[in-house]
């Protein structure tokens, strides 16, 4: 029997998934895996190929995008396949991400690999010592920039989608959503958060202007920038860059209101196509069943974290991560004191909202902080076009 599985790991969790295929192919030779690799997460291209019926079984997605397609009717409920007592093998934060109750969709829809969120990466050979707040931040970065004619940070606020931006409204006191699930973009939080990183990029020039992540990533692991906002996902390419030298701690703690910049704590994790979206037998989803459980079991995660150093999702194998990483055995011996600086991240974040509404934030961001960046707009309109973006893509969806 064969299933078809969309693979959108990165190159360092390749070699983990590649080395749980095999052994699952081993335990399971009656079940073929055709597997597609470099599919991008939460691609258009999904809900393409579900519409056509060509969806394929399997697949693995972020769990904001994989709530949406639940909601649209694409994805498996897999609350009606698994007992209650399979999703508590997974840590509540996971699980969580993965569980939607609306009124048009109830249930897990999903199987959570790892959890995931940004970090403050910086260099060493810069900064000895990372910034508790955002004033030591700004003092720090000033100094960087005098002394090494480097750029401090290289972040990029202007091209991105919101999904670093979101830690920081979050630390000038703002949530993407309100009661009853209603966007709270139009806020002071986002207007104060805007004009900081404009100031820090136009008026203290410490911050790169004109950047985009493959940007970002070149300045930073040429050692041109000193510090950028990244997930445990990208590690091994900066580790390889920069070594011992690299750093991680939580982001700082914004000085004009105490609060901690909180990125959004996510997963992603592996979703069935819903029979009508795949074409999938009943016999095809039993095997899909059986795939997804392996890849998101304690050796499949612990291959995430060995390989990629992906935070487990699973129970069993977070635990004996954290066992690791407290008797000091990852190698080299530098990686342990980075991974506590990415787990310490994980005591200040804010839920990743997974309702369909949360697709029409990044467009609004974008568009509105683009044009805010460039100078089109003032900081309070983009707050105000951002709001009445979501709510006119909410009204026409529900309309």
């Amino acid at each position: 029997m064969t299933i078809t599985v969309w693979n959108t790991y990165s190159p360092s969790e390749n070699q983990a998934f590649n080395a749980s295929l095999a052994s699952f192919e081993q335990m399971y030779p009656c079940i073929h895996v055709e597997v597609t690799y470099g599919v991008g997460i939460a691609t258009s291209n999904f809900i393409s190929a579900a519409k056509a019926g060509q969806a394929p079984i399997v697949y693995r997605d972020t769990s904001d995008d994989a709530g949406k397609l639940f909601a649209a009717g694409l994805l498996l409920n897999l609350s009606e396949y698994l007992s209650p007592s399979v999703f508590e093998q997974y840590l509540p934060t996971a699980r969580e991400n993965f569980y939607l109750n609306t009124t048009t969709a109830h249930g897990y829809y999903g199987l959570p690999d790892n959890i995931n969120y940004i970090v403050m990466f910086y260099n060493k050979q810069y900064i000895t010592s990372p910034p508790n707040t955002t004033d030591q931040l700004i003092n720090m970065c000033l100094q960087v920039n005098s002394t090494y004619h480097v750029w401090c940070i290289a972040y990029g606020t202007g091209s991105e989608w919101g999904y670093r931006f979101a830690a920081w409204f979050a630390g000038f006191g703002g949530q993407i959503f309100g009661p009853n699930n209603m966007p709270m973009l139009n806020s002071s939080a986002m207007v104060n958060a805007l004009e900081f990183w404009y100031n820090l990029t136009y008026g203290l020039h410490i911050n790169a202007p004109d950047m985009n992540p493959s940007l970002e990533g070149q300045l930073f692991t040429s050692g041109k920038a000193a510090i950028i906002f990244d997930g445990p996902w990208d590690l091994g390419t900066y580790f390889k860059a920069l070594g011992c030298n690299l750093g991680a701690a939580p982001l700082p703690i914004v000085s004009q209101t105490g609060l901690h910049a909180m990125p959004l704590i996510g997963s992603t994790g592996w979703v069935i196509a819903s029979p009508q979206a795949s074409g999938a037998t009943p016999q095809q989803l039993e095997a899909a069943l059986v795939f997804i459980l392996y890849m998101t079991g304690p050796q499949a995660d612990l291959n995430l974290w060995n390989y990629a150093h992906d935070i487990p999702a699973n129970i069993q194998a977070y635990n004996q991560a954290i066992s690791q990483l407290n008797a000091g055995q990852l190698s080299p011996s530098c990686l342990n004191g980075i991974m506590e600086g990415i787990f310490e991240q994980a005591q200040y974040g804010q839920k990743f909202p997974n309702i369909p509404a949360m697709a029409y934030y990044w467009p609004a961001f974008h568009q509105y902080a683009t044009a805010y960046f460039a100078n089109q707009t003032t900081a309070q309109a983009a707050a105000q076009g951002m709001e009445q973006y979501m709510l006119q893509q909410m009204s026409q969806s529900s309309g």
